[in-house]
């Protein structure tokens, strides 16, 4: 993980932003997906790999937020 490869990301997840709905949330998930794989994010949570892996674990949870979620009826 180096600096450029998160701001590679981050400049990713900004451009996604800026996106309409649905497409917006399906990159999202993409982007999270992409990520998970590059940086071996773990499915459940890990306290250990969070304080490993800060600024990864930032990122992911910016891009986990920001998706849009439909209400459950």
């Amino acid at each position: 993980m180096t600096h450029e490869e998160l701001e590679t990301l981050r400049k990713r997840f900004n451009s996604i932003n800026e996106s309409k709905e649905p497409v917006r949330s399906n990159r999202l998930s993409i982007l999270m997906e992409d990520m998970e794989k590059a940086y071996n994010i773990p499915n459940f949570y890990s306290a250990a790999y969070s304080f490993n892996n800060p600024a990864v674990m930032k990122l992911y949870r910016e891009v986990q937020h920001a998706r849009f979620y439909k209400e459950v009826r």
